[in-house]
This record gives C-alpha cells, sequence and structure tokens, in this order.
C-alpha cells in the first residue's frame, strides 16, 4: 500500500472514530486538534527534509495519537497504542513500521523526553497550540476537561498560574520550531503574566466575606486559639515523658529484684507482673502521646485550592519541589478566602492532633493510677497470706 493510500485510509478511521465516540466534552482534544497535530508535523518534517518512509510513520502517528481518548483520558496513550497497533495490522501494515508509530505514540507523554528527530518533531507539533493566536480559547477547553475527566477545579487565579509555569518549563526539541514558534509562544506567556498582575491587583483589595481580613478581633482570637493549643501540646509531652520516665524507672528496678527473689519468694510473682504490665501499658500510651503523626510530605494544588491542607506546615510540603511549594504559597496568600482556609485548617488539625495527645494520656495516667492502686493491695494481700 502507498504512503498516501494507508495515511487517507487513516485520516478516515480516525475522523469517523473521533466524531462519533469523543463527547461534547473532549473540548481540547478533539479532531481539530488531531489534524492540527498531523498538518504541523508534516510541515516540520517538510522543513527538516525527513525521508518519506519516516514521514509516513510519523503522519500515521499524528493521526493516532490521541485515539484512545475515546476509552481513557489518564493513560490514554497505551490505549492509543494498542488501537493503532490493531487498526495498521488489519490493514497490513508492515510489524517494523507499526512499531515505529507505536514509539512515536508512546513519545507523546508529557513526561518524554524524545531520543529522535521524529520524536521531537510530533513533541513539537502536539504543544503547537502553546503559540497558537487563540491560545487562551485552547486553555479554557483544556480547563473544561481536567474539571469534567479529572474533577480538577482552578480558579482564574490559580489557572493563570498554573499555565504560566508550564510556558517557562517547556521548550520546542527541534530548531524549526523554535524558530516558527518560540516568539509567539513568548507572547502568550507575556499576556497569561499580564492578566495576572491585574488580577493579583485586584485581590489585594480586603474581600469583604473574609473572615479575618481587617477583623482585628477574629485575628486576635486565632492568633490566641493557636498559641494556647502549642502551649498545651508542650504541656502533654511534658506530661508524657514524665510518664515513659517514671515506668521506666520502675521497671529497672523491679526486674532485677524478681529475677532475684522469684524462686525464694513466688506469692511475689503475682502483685510484680501487675506492677509490670501496668508500666508496660502505661509505657505504651505515653509513647503514642508523644509519636510524631504520620505525614505525606506532599500536597496536592488541587487541595490546596479546596482547602484540604495547609502549606504552611512542614509535613505537607517537605517532598515538594522548590517551585511547586512558591506556587502554592502564593496561591494562598493571593486568595483572601484560601488564606482563611488555611488557617481554619491549622488550626482544625491542630486541635485534633492536641485531643488525640490528652485522650492517650488520660488513659496512660488511669492505667498508672488503677494498676499501682491493684499492686499495693496485691502485695499486701500475698503477705498477709504469706504470713
Amino acid at each position: 500500500m502507498d504512503a498516501n493510500g494507508i495515511i487517507e485510509k487513516t485520516g478516515n478511521y480516525v475522523t469517523t472514530l473521533l466524531k462519533e465516540k469523543l463527547t461534547p466534552d473532549h473540548t481540547y482534544h478533539d479532531l481539530e486538534h488531531t489534524l492540527m497535530v498531523k498538518a504541523v508535523a508534516e510541515q516540520l518534517a517538510d522543513e527538516l527534509k525527513v525521508p518519506d518512509d519516516e514521514r509516513e510513520a510519523l503522519s500515521l502517528a499524528a493521526l493516532l495519537h490521541d485515539v484512545g481518548y475515546v476509552d481513557a483520558y489518564d493513560g490514554h496513550e497505551a490505549v492509543s497504542k494498542q488501537m493503532a497497533k490493531d487498526f495498521l495490522q488489519d490493514q497490513g501494515y508492515p510489524e517494523e513500521k507499526i512499531e515505529l508509530v507505536s514509539k512515536l505514540i508512546e513519545a507523546t507523554r508529557m513526561e518524554h523526553q524524545p531520543g529522535t528527530e521524529l520524536e521531537s518533531i510530533l513533541k513539537d507539533a502536539d504543544l503547537v497550540n502553546l503559540a497558537h493566536p487563540n491560545y487562551e480559547e485552547h486553555l479554557a477547553n483544556l480547563r473544561h476537561e481536567w474539571a469534567v475527566f479529572r474533577g480538577e477545579e482552578y480558579n482564574e487565579l490559580a489557572w493563570l498560574e498554573e499555565n504560566i509555569q508550564f510556558l517557562k518549563k517547556h521548550r520546542y526539541f527541534t530548531g524549526v520550531a523554535r524558530d516558527k514558534f518560540q516568539s509567539s509562544k513568548k507572547a502568550n506567556e507575556k499576556t497569561l503574566k499580564k492578566k495576572l498582575k491585574q488580577m493579583a491587583k485586584a485581590v489585594k483589595k480586603v474581600d469583604s466575606s473574609s473572615l479575618l481580613a481587617g477583623n482585628r478581633s477574629a485575628q486576635m482570637m486565632f492568633k490566641t486559639t493557636l498559641r494556647n493549643h502549642i502551649d498545651l501540646t508542650n504541656i502533654a509531652d511534658n506530661k508524657a515523658n514524665i510518664m515513659l520516665s517514671i515506668n521506666a524507672l520502675i521497671i529497672t528496678i523491679t526486674m532485677p529484684l524478681l529475677a532475684s527473689n522469684a524462686q525464694e519468694n513466688p506469692f511475689l510473682l503475682f502483685p510484680t507482673s501487675i506492677l509490670l504490665t501496668t508500666c508496660v501499658i502505661s509505657i505504651i500510651f505515653a509513647t503514642l502521646a508523644t509519636r510524631p503523626i504520620r505525614t505525606k510530605g506532599f500536597t496536592r494544588l488541587e487541595d490546596l485550592r479546596q482547602g484540604k491542607t495547609n502549606l504552611f506546615f512542614f509535613g505537607n510540603f517537605y517532598k515538594m519541589n522548590l517551585a511547586d511549594y512558591k506556587s502554592g504559597i502564593r496561591q494562598v496568600v493571593s486568595d483572601e478566602e484560601i488564606l482563611d482556609d488555611t488557617i481554619i485548617t491549622d488550626l482544625f488539625f491542630l486541635g485534633k492532633a492536641l485531643g488525640t495527645k490528652f485522650y492517650q494520656l488520660r488513659i496512660c495516667y488511669s492505667v498508672f493510677m488503677v494498676g499501682v492502686t491493684i499492686t499495693v493491695i496485691s502485695f499486701a494481700v500475698a503477705f498477709l497470706f504469706k504470713g
């Protein structure tokens, strides 16, 4: 089959498939995007004088690289590769060429670093929208898709910051693409930065719906409560350390005495066992009260926007890279509502942790009190019956 024949058949297959099976919510990864990627890939291939057989594989990969969206959103590349393989095999396309098309589709993964010129061309073509005159319209379409298929909701400020960071990190791999698209991409980046700056100025105005902005009484109450929680946490840790020291000392004294007197005074075994059990249980709960909580060390920005986390607590960010952390902090301080939610979240979870500490300490002290009382009674009864 000649190159034009297989490309034409593939184009008809992809057009029919995407028109029939993509939902109306696929506003970005649609047929228009696929045809644009194919056209740009072929244009770059012409300027780079790519051989005809490789150009054929490039065109096929461009047409087929997003067909997987009909069955999956995240991880669609694997589905696209399988669908491309099945279709091309049905057309009697050579296996070695199918393998090349598959590798090119794999190269469209966002994190993939191209290793060949063809991969570089396809990746550049796949992100040509970054330099498109209607770039903001494309962004709006992508934002809609992420909201529908990923459940990721962005406010306008967060969305601008997200895409400015992406534009800064992105680079075109082929010299031809850089020459043709870099300046337009920079212009789009500048436009987004301008909009972000305008929005940031507007956000600085006091939001009357904010709980804390301009409310000195609320600010003072939050500060006092946070300080009290921290002080109570220190008190709880000190109480736990006292119990750890006392019980460790008791065990240290009791065990040698028991070992040396157990054979001669078997009546001491029962009350001593009660004492040791009391000490061990008390140590366990005192340790639980002072044990550091488990933290993930990483925060998703969408969780931050939904008020589910707090970037001012080290346990939520120590595994994040600096760029993401800065972006998250900027979102917090530039949005009064998110800032309010962050402070409330911090107060809530600090209180939850403090409540757990005192609950475990209460068990610790109760066990110690009851256990020591029973031990004393047991020793008295043991000596009484011995006598």
